[in-house]
């Protein structure tokens, strides 16, 4: 199952007590520079170390543009990463900064990754 979360206007507890409810088996970070980020606790070292395993940066994933339709980093690796880490993972989890998932480029990542897994 793919599933996406924004952190975006939510208070650090409040984040991490809505991902713990969708019992992620990974969360894939997709943004271009998690070493950055308005509140510190959502930098990729904080992230790393709040969830160990079963968080991974992916920076093919990553909107260049900043725009929808976004303008991702490797867009056919960043499709075929998560569609393998998808036949390993039970539950998994697309992390961005922003609050509404269709205004995000991880919605977007969602869709093609469900297009892609529907003509296979």
């Amino acid at each position: 199952m793919l599933v996406t979360i924004g952190y975006g206007g939510k208070r650090p507890s409040d984040f991490f007590r809505e991902l713990e409810k969708l019992n992620a088996d990974l969360v894939i970070d997709v943004r271009a520079t998690p070493q950055k980020a308005f509140l510190t606790s959502y930098t990729k070292p904080i992230l790393e170390r709040i969830l160990g395993r079963k968080y991974v940066w992916l920076p093919e994933c990553g909107n260049r543009s900043r725009q929808l339709p976004p303008t991702l980093t490797d867009e056919k690796h960043c499709i075929e990463r998560i569609r393998y880490l998808l036949t390993q993972y039970k539950t998994v989890v697309l992390l961005c900064a922003e609050k509404d998932e269709s205004r995000c480029h991880r919605y977007y990542i969602k869709k093609k990754v469900e297009q892609d897994q529907k003509q296979r």
